[in-house]
């Protein structure tokens, strides 16, 4: 593919500002914090910078660039299973605010989940924990559905925010039952492919001129993973889950940013109307328990993992794998940040750390 043309200037950003964004994504591969990592960022409708460093691993074999695969690891709640939801709602197939859990699975004797509704799981207020290991004892995607509505709440029903990858893997669960697929095919139909997202899915082939970064550090498969997703309940759930399990590229991630802030304006053709994707930017809990989009982290919540320089407006996610997007309609702006940092045995702080200098020195490049 042709090189991609960018104009920091033209984009409303201080060029040095940017270079020592590019200087930062370069010094974790220096320091060994990831073997590689591709940014882009855009404002205005100007791709402002598109770069990349390193290597897929670190046998240093195969560089990476703006069409590497990466492990988007729990970008999948934001990319592809929030929207998935919504478009299902915007199609009359279901409600998400009012209607049980517990209604989409008869035959289940699930009494416990009778106050969840799909608003609850998109936000992460329905009392569910974190997460659970559903997988380490070999369980089947059957198996670990079972498992999964079993699980018992810890907190009352939308009093408190707590981050839960069990939330979209019932969402996934929902979506099945409704839509009669599983996520990885309903969502390549109804988004990915209208989008032209070309290279963006679940499980990807392996095959000669595609790259895809590896993962390593699985504490169940002890081995390098390469297009296999590396949260371990996704694993389990044959590699399509609503919690991870998509794979996508800067340039692909790129295109789903710039099509939705078109489409926020009024322009382009996203798969969510306008009032559909407005609920995709606005916190949809009260500030008191915390700040979550229907599938987007949002001010006040700290997982939004942006920097300091963003404004309230804006919605973003991160991956464990260290992948993060964060897209700011007040700056008509997006930043996206994918790496491999679980390549890199630690407790991951001081990835955090660079992270968040990285889009500290975007944001806080921005001049007019």
């Amino acid at each position: 593919m042709a090189k991609i043309k960018t104009d920091a200037t033209k984009a409303g950003f201080d060029p040095a500002g940017l270079e020592r964004a590019e200087a930062i994504l370069n010094e974790g591969v220096t320091r060994k914090l990831y073997p590689g990592g591709s940014a882009w960022v855009w404002r205005r409708d100007t791709d402002a910078m598109v770069c990349s460093a390193g290597w897929t691993d670190y046998s240093e074999k195969e560089k990476v660039d703006e069409n590497t695969l990466f492990d988007m690891a729990s970008v999948t709640k934001s990319m592809s299973c929030g929207p998935s939801i919504l478009m299902l709602a915007q199609e009359g197939a279901i409600d998400i605010s009012i209607r049980s859990v517990t209604s989409y699975f008869p035959k289940r004797d699930i009494k416990h989940l009778s106050d969840i509704t799909l608003h609850h799981l998109l936000t992460h207020t329905s009392g569910l924990p974190a997460w659970q290991d559903m997988y380490s004892n070999g369980q089947t995607r059957d198996q670990l559905f079972d498992e999964l509505f079993g699980v018992q709440l810890i907190n009352p029903v939308g009093s408190t925010h707590v981050y839960s990858c069990l939330g979209y893997i019932m969402l996934s669960a929902v979506l099945e039952t409704v839509a009669g697929e599983r996520i990885d095919s309903y969502v390549k139909r109804k988004l990915f492919a209208p989008l032209g997202l070309e290279s963006t899915g679940y499980n990807p082939v392996q095959k000669p001129g595609v790259k895809i970064a590896a993962t390593d550090n699985c504490p169940y498969r002890k081995h390098q993973l390469v297009g296999e997703v590396h949260d371990g309940n996704a694993y389990a759930m044959e590699g399509v889950s609503g919690n991870a399990g998509l794979f996508s590229t800067a340039r692909d991630t790129a295109r789903f940013c710039r099509q939705a802030l078109d489409a926020r304006r009024g322009d382009g053709t996203f798969p969510l109307n306008p009032p559909v994707l407005h609920r995709m930017f606005t916190n949809a809990i009260s500030e008191s328990v915390g700040g979550h989009t229907w599938g987007w982290c949002i001010w006040p919540n700290d997982g939004l993992a942006s920097g300091d320089f963003v404004t309230k407006s804006a919605i973003g996610h991160t991956g464990f794998t260290g992948t993060c997007v964060a897209i700011d309609p007040e700056h008509d702006a997006f930043a996206i940040l994918l790496t491999n940092r679980v390549c890199n045995n630690d407790d991951g702080l001081a990835f955090r750390h660079l992270r968040r200098r990285f889009f500290n020195a975007v944001f806080g490049s921005i001049m007019c």
